[in-house]
């Protein structure tokens, strides 16, 4: 228990000094539109990289009777886009993916899944577990997809079709993520994503004591900088750290 409430203290404290929070994507269940905190479309991005609404081959415009491809984005939709997606017959599909307007200064959305995917059935071949908040938020965080809520409806998917769902409450809801990170923490992924943060810790060590970024600094502010860098950061800031900034949702971990 003291490390589940660890965990809460360090996700609630690092969240509220990280980066923006994102629009999430949208499901469809029974007619009703619920906010979804995965993004199942971006495993089918990787495998079909062409098809990406801000980053695919069709994401151009004319300009000046030119082509230029376009790239959207903001610090609150890092993806660019946002899916619909929709369970019927317990099976998962897309609907609808929006992008914003290129020609509008107003924020504003707009369809482009006729454009990105013509009239072919996309078949997302997605295996994970889908997290719907359904009920009150407690508690909002100025980070991804971390603002916690009182009840959730979690869906088990393999393949786009339905094998298991239920809802849970808070307490529940936050004992399935740790032990489902704690599964995440043995596999291959997880490794990876340590020696890229340890990669990253590096690469921010030689700039920032660098030179070039210390030129202008006083010795006080650059003995600051030395001693932030003195040790590399332990395996338990890195654990805490990645399990508020991950979502292993093809971790599928029972509930």
């Amino acid at each position: 228990m003291k490390f589940k409430l660890f965990i809460l203290f360090f996700t609630f404290s690092v969240i509220k000094i990280l980066a923006t929070g994102q629009e999430p994507d949208r499901i469809i269940i029974n007619n009703k539109e619920y906010k979804l905190l995965n993004n199942p479309l971006e495993k089918y991005f990787t495998d079909h990289p062409e098809h990406h609404p801000i980053y695919g081959s069709k994401n151009t415009i004319k300009k000046e009777g030119k082509e230029e491809t376009i790239f959207i984005g903001s610090t609150s939709n890092h993806r660019g886009y946002i899916a619909t997606f929709k369970i019927e017959n317990n099976l998962l599909s897309l609907v609808d993916i929006k992008i914003q307007n290129p020609t509008s200064d107003e924020y504003e959305y707009i369809s482009v899944f006729k454009k990105t995917f013509g009239d072919r059935k996309i078949v997302l071949n997605y295996t994970g577990i889908l997290i719907i908040p359904i009920g009150k938020m407690l508690e909002a965080a100025n980070f991804g997809y971390a603002s916690l809520y009182d009840k959730y409806h979690l869906i088990t998917i393999q393949n786009d079709n339905i094998i298991k769902e239920k809802e849970l409450d808070k307490d529940g809801f936050m004992d399935f993520k740790v032990r489902q990170f704690m599964d995440f923490k043995k596999t291959e992924e997880y490794k990876t994503e340590v020696k890229n943060y340890y990669e990253g810790w590096n690469t921010s060590k030689e700039w920032d004591l660098s030179r070039k970024n210390t030129r202008g600094m006083s010795k006080k502010e650059i003995a600051q900088l030395k001693k932030k860098y003195e040790l590399p950061p332990n395996e338990d800031y890195i654990y805490n750290y990645l399990f508020v900034v991950l979502n292993p949702d093809f971790v599928i971990t029972n509930y």
